[in-house]
């Protein structure tokens, strides 16, 4: 082996797509992809310009919203409110006491990173590499998952 051989690591995380090739790779519009960061799906990253770029778990999270719409036939309010009701405080995880002052516990409309305030915890995470958003891009049925989270609080 030579003294040149690179070694190149993946990061599914890493922001690499133009908002353009993330549109066709998918198979929407880049109106769409606007569309859900404006509802507050999705949270792409963006360059000092103002230039949206998307990860593979981006990718895996806009194809998962798609399979919703398409397959399971809800539409980006009935998302919005599936996603409200897992329990972020569990995938935090964080203490009763937390989540006494937290808007995110008691909000049923919202998911944590589409309030403007969040917990005192939350407050300096970066919402994108936050466990909540990145465990919602790979979930397979978000009704299910709102069925488990029920169960839990119900017994």
């Amino acid at each position: 082996m030579d003294d040149f051989s690179i070694s190149i690591a993946y990061d599914p995380a890493e922001p690499v797509f133009t908002i353009g090739l993330a549109a066709k790779k998918i198979g929407v519009s880049p109106e769409t992809l606007r569309l859900y960061e404006r509802e507050g799906l999705l949270l792409p990253y963006k360059t000092d310009t103002g230039r949206r770029l998307y990860s593979h778990t981006d990718l895996e999270w806009i194809a998962c919203i798609r399979r919703q719409i398409t397959i399971h036939k809800l539409n980006i309010a009935g998302i919005r409110r599936l996603l409200a009701l897992i329990p972020c405080w569990e995938l935090k995880p964080c203490s009763k006491e937390e989540r006494k002052d937290c808007p995110a516990f008691e909000s049923n409309y919202n998911v944590c990173w589409q309030l403007d305030v969040t917990s005192a915890k939350c407050a300096e995470d970066d919402c994108r590499i936050c466990n909540v958003y990145q465990t919602a891009g790979k979930v397979g049925h978000l009704k299910e998952i709102f069925e488990l989270s029920l169960k839990r609080v119900t017994n």
